[in-house]
C-alpha cells in the first residue's frame, strides 16, 4: 500500500460497526461496477478525534494507476461518503490524499443536508477537513504524516489561524500618536538640548 495515497473515512457513529461499514461500501461499489474494496479501522486514531466521537477507517489503495476500465475507490469518494451518511443516519466524511502531488479531496455528508466537498492543494483541504471535524488541523495531519503535522505548525505562521495568507505590509506601520506624557517629555528634552547648546556656546 502506498503511503503517499490514502483514502480515509470518518464516521460519527457510536458503535463503530465495521461489518455495517463493509456492507454499505459493498452496496455502493456494486452499483458502480467497482470491486468491493477492503476496509479497516485506523488503529492510531488521535485522541481529539476519539473524543469528538469520530471513528476512522481506511481503504487501502494499490500503488500506481489501475489498469483497464476499472476505476479506483477514490474516484467515488463522494458517493461512498453520502451512502455512509444515509445508512448510518449520521455525519460522515471521506478524504483522499495524494501527498506526492500535494493534492487532496474531502467530502462531508449529513442526513437531510446537501453534501459539501472541496479539492485542491493538500494543506488547504486539510484545514477545511479539520474545520468540518471540529478539530485542530494538526490532528488530521497526524493521520497522514507526523512530518506533515510539524510542517503545518510552521505553515501556520505564514497562513494564520484562519488559513488565509498573512502578507507582510508594504510599508511599516506608522508609530502611535504621542500622548500628553510623551509631548511633555519631548518638550523637556528639547528645552534641555537648547540649554546645553547655549552653555557650550558660552564656553567657546
Amino acid at each position: 500500500m502506498s503511503q503517499q495515497r490514502r483514502l480515509v473515512l470518518f464516521l460519527s457513529d457510536v458503535e463503530g460497526n465495521l461489518t455495517a461499514l463493509r456492507q454499505t461500501l459493498k452496496g455502493v461499489c456494486e452499483g458502480l461496477d467497482l470491486p468491493t474494496p477492503e476496509v479497516k479501522w485506523v488503529e492510531s486514531r488521535p485522541d481529539a478525534l476519539a473524543d469528538g466521537g469520530w471513528h476512522v477507517a481506511e481503504i487501502p489503495l494499490v500503488s500506481g494507476k489501475t489498469s483497464g476500465k476499472v476505476s479506483s475507490p477514490e474516484e467515488h469518494l463522494d458517493a461512498m461518503t453520502q451512502a455512509l451518511s444515509k445508512d448510518f443516519r449520521d455525519r460522515s466524511m471521506g478524504m483522499y490524499v495524494d501527498r506526492e502531488h500535494s493534492y487532496a479531496r474531502v467530502c462531508m455528508a449529513a442526513p437531510s443536508r446537501p453534501p459539501r466537498a472541496m479539492e485542491g492543494e493538500y494543506l488547504d483541504v486539510l484545514r477545511q477537513a479539520a474545520r468540518w471535524l471540529d478539530v485542530e488541523t494538526t490532528t488530521v495531519a497526524r493521520l497522514f504524516s507526523g512530518n506533515a503535522a510539524r510542517n503545518l505548525l510552521a505553515a501556520a505562521v505564514d497562513f494564520g489561524p484562519d488559513g488565509k495568507p498573512v502578507e507582510a505590509p508594504a510599508h511599516p506601520a506608522p508609530p502611535p500618536e504621542p500622548d500628553e506624557d510623551d509631548r511633555f517629555v519631548e518638550a523637556k528634552l528639547t528645552q534641555a538640548k537648547q540649554l546645553m547648546d547655549q552653555y557650550l556656546n558660552l564656553r567657546k
